[in-house]
């Protein structure tokens, strides 16, 4: 492995044939998810920044987190866009982007924004300690079903103050604090399996010069809302699905409160479809008890 970025360029292993090409389909993903596993391992303990883009599930997990924290008018003010979008398939709501020729009904049409989080390093580590809390399960049913925000913020406020995170040099809402900035809504239709077409609306403020958080990657077909509140609880079940989905690509299991089903990484719908070693997570339907327990480390186990 590579000290400088944790990537692995060699294994050794007599189950399987050093040439990917020798391999089955479930055993290359096997080594895949080793890969994947050890680079989480470098970021875990070491503290580098050894994860792909958007693969980050800690990062993910605050974004989720900042979202479910915010109140419908800040929803309203960041994610107009994508909501609108989203609603433009499923009802007569003018799209922010409009349908390019030639676009077949059948495409699978994804809806995304690029979030960017407060890149203050001392107030995020803090706030990652939040990963090892039921908080984001609190948040969830908080969205969903609409709580007061007066009580959402007060049990914020306790469960940071507890972590010794100094909540009085952020916003008067974690959400609107911990934002940093959202990217223009962006729609991409499936051709098919080998080609899409991308189309991304303009820009209404300067981004970071980085890569965002997370990128939501919502396929229209699957969402069906009528409120503000109704999206942000989508959205954030979106992203949960996400960090589910980190874990699972490294063959271990998810933390409990992700431990959910619904569509998450779009790329890994497909291996959860056609691929028997893999369930249907993306299914909210399935009937699932299989989270890969039996290859997680005790210490991840939660």
């Amino acid at each position: 492995m590579h000290k400088e970025n944790g990537e692995i360029y060699a294994h050794k292993c007599d189950e399987y044939s050093d040439k990917p090409v020798d391999r089955t389909t479930e055993e290359n993903e096997h080594s895949n998810q080793a890969r994947r596993f050890a680079k989480y391992q470098v970021y875990r303990k070491r503290g580098y920044d050894t994860l792909d883009t958007y693969r980050n599930p800690d990062r993910i997990a605050m974004v989720m987190l900042t979202i479910a924290s915010l109140t419908p008018k800040q929803v309203q003010q960041y994610f107009t866009d994508p909501r609108q979008q989203l609603q433009s398939h499923i009802e007569t709501t003018d799209p922010v982007i409009v349908e390019p020729r030639g676009a077949r009904k059948a495409d699978l049409r994804r809806v995304g924004q690029d979030i960017y989080l407060n890149d203050e390093e001392d107030f995020l580590s803090s706030i990652e300690k939040l990963t090892e809390t039921d908080l984001y399960q609190k948040l969830e049913t908080a969205a969903t079903t609409g709580t007061s925000d007066e009580a959402q913020l007060e049990e914020l406020q306790t469960s940071l103050a507890e972590m010794d995170v100094d909540f009085t040099d952020c916003a008067a809402h974690l959400g609107d604090g911990l934002i940093d900035a959202v990217g223009p809504v962006t729609v991409r239709w499936e051709v098919s399996q080998e080609s899409e077409k991308t189309f991304s609306a303009r820009p209404s403020q300067p981004l970071p010069d980085r890569e965002p958080d997370a990128r939501p990657q919502m396929i229209a077909d699957f969402y069906e809302f009528d409120t503000i509140e109704g999206f942000q609880a989508d959205l954030v079940h979106h992203l949960r699905c996400q960090v589910r989905d980190c874990y699972v690509e490294m063959g271990i299991a998810p933390p409990t409160p992700f431990r959910v089903l619904g569509p998450g990484f779009y790329e890994n719908i497909g291996w959860y479809r056609h691929h028997d070693f893999y369930p249907e997570y993306y299914n909210y339907h399935a009937d699932i008890d299989e989270w890969q327990e039996e290859h997680t480390p005790t210490d991840l186990l939660s």
